[in-house]
């Protein structure tokens, strides 16, 4: 978003919603049996005006194995537009997955 003017104030829809939700399978994985398969992945990313998911970049991962198919699923979310005084804005976003 934008800084704010001096004086003045805006207001941002920061938590956009997901349309098309984050789904990830054990299937989707490069390892099909997984026993004691636990751990976090950390995905930046932003959301543009439309709501569609660009530049999305691992922050911190437990298996670098996993981080392609991380990703292909990440592209693949849709959201809410985020606005700010009515207008579609583009927002920088963190999406923590853990494995448990």
């Amino acid at each position: 978003a934008q800084d704010l003017p001096e004086g003045g104030s805006q207001k941002l829809n920061a938590n956009p919603k997901q349309i098309v939700p984050f789904k990830l399978t054990y299937e989707d994985l490069p390892y099909k049996s997984v026993t004691d398969f636990k751990g976090s992945v950390l995905v930046q990313f932003v959301i543009d005006e439309e709501g569609k998911v660009v530049l999305p970049e691992i922050i911190d991962t437990f298996d670098i194995f996993l981080n392609s198919a991380i990703i292909d699923k990440v592209m693949a979310i849709r959201f809410e537009l985020a606005k700010q005084n009515g207008k579609p804005v583009k927002v920088r976003y963190n999406l923590p997955i853990v494995f448990k």
